[in-house]
């Protein structure tokens, strides 16, 4: 029972229980390996270590009110999940589409790139000439780093991103792309949304034409 295993931790221990899934609770991603800002470099996430020695007692704990966790060891990334599917977050259109560019940049990185760890290092540049290429605007609005920094703070606020240096409102941020990006868009949805963007671009050219 959770309450017999609970009370075997220390103090210091429950305290950390709390904080951890608090923690948890709040961003929806817990990952391996963070960008610490002092060091300049990334380092191993005290929190996820804790969660991987207390598994099996915080999903205990979660499970009274309907939520799941998902540890994927290869990437390095603990999810949180709804059983009923509630609690979702609604996201506008433009961090929808941030999301769905920053996932097919990692997937492009992590297969073509030599870039080492799971996490990709990208800039807001990078970012806009990706949209660019696959021909992802942004209606009436002028394609800028600035456009997105709501978004950006968002999927920070989530471990799906880390900032490494910038301002997000001036436009000019460099972040790393985290691993717990394969929770946040599967590959299905993916897939859906590179065929529909090819249709789009097909169906330009023949207007063109």
């Amino acid at each position: 029972m959770f309450e017999t295993e609970f009370e075997k931790l220390t103090n210091a221990e429950q305290n950390e229980f709390a904080r951890v899934v608090n923690t948890l609770m709040l961003r929806s991603f817990i990952v391996r390996d963070v960008f610490d800002s002092k060091e300049k470099a990334m380092r191993i996430n005290s929190d996820y270590r804790f969660i991987e020695r207390h598994f099996d007692l915080i999903n205990d704990y979660l499970k009274y009110t309907n939520w799941i966790m998902e540890k994927d060891v290869l990437n390095g990334v603990v999810a949180l999940f709804n059983m009923n599917e509630q609690n979702r977050l609604r996201i506008d259109r433009e961090t929808s589409l941030l999301l769905f560019v920053l996932r097919l940049i990692y997937e492009t990185e992590k297969n073509e790139s030599s870039q080492t760890g799971e996490s990709i290092y990208i800039t807001t540049p990078t970012l806009i000439k990706t949209m660019i290429d696959h021909g992802i605007t942004m209606a009436g609005k002028r394609m800028s780093g600035r456009l997105f920094a709501k978004s950006l703070r968002f999927l920070a606020n989530h471990n799906i991103i880390a900032k490494v240096s910038g301002s997000y409102d001036e436009g000019n941020v460099a972040f790393y792309i985290l691993p717990s990006i394969i929770f946040a868009v599967d590959n299905q949805k993916i897939k859906a949304m590179s065929e529909a963007l090819e249709q789009m671009k097909v169906g330009g050219e023949d207007e063109d034409a």
